[in-house]
């Protein structure tokens, strides 16, 4: 019972999320949709091994281990991809946070 409110918890962290990032002009739904059909993904490839493969066979877990692999370097891809992500005023994402974050001058 205790992961309902951990569920709205996350609910609601969710929403003020998007709310900033609509305010600041950064939101993308877009990328809302391919993230949560990415974490479907990649919870797919690691629940994979569970559901293909009996947990006493031999080969159990290389092919664990191989998912999971699989899964780390799918994430580094998609980190990579929602970087070039053009939000609808023609930056990266990652123009949108320099802008939002500019540089200090180093102090001395």
């Amino acid at each position: 019972m205790l992961w309902i409110p951990l569920f709205l918890l996350q609910v609601y962290f969710i929403v003020n999320g998007i709310r900033a990032e609509e305010k600041d002009g950064a939101w993308s739904w877009s990328k809302f949709f391919f993230a949560l059909g990415f974490a479907a993904l990649e919870f797919g490839v690691l629940m994979l091994p569970y559901y293909a493969i009996d947990p006493n066979s031999r080969y159990f877990a290389a092919v664990l281990i191989g998912s999971i692999v699989i899964a780390v370097l799918n994430f580094v891809w998609f980190i990579i991809a929602c970087r070039r992500w053009r939000l609808p005023d023609g930056r990266t994402s990652l123009e949108a946070y320099y802008d939002e974050h500019p540089k200090e001058p180093a102090k001395k």
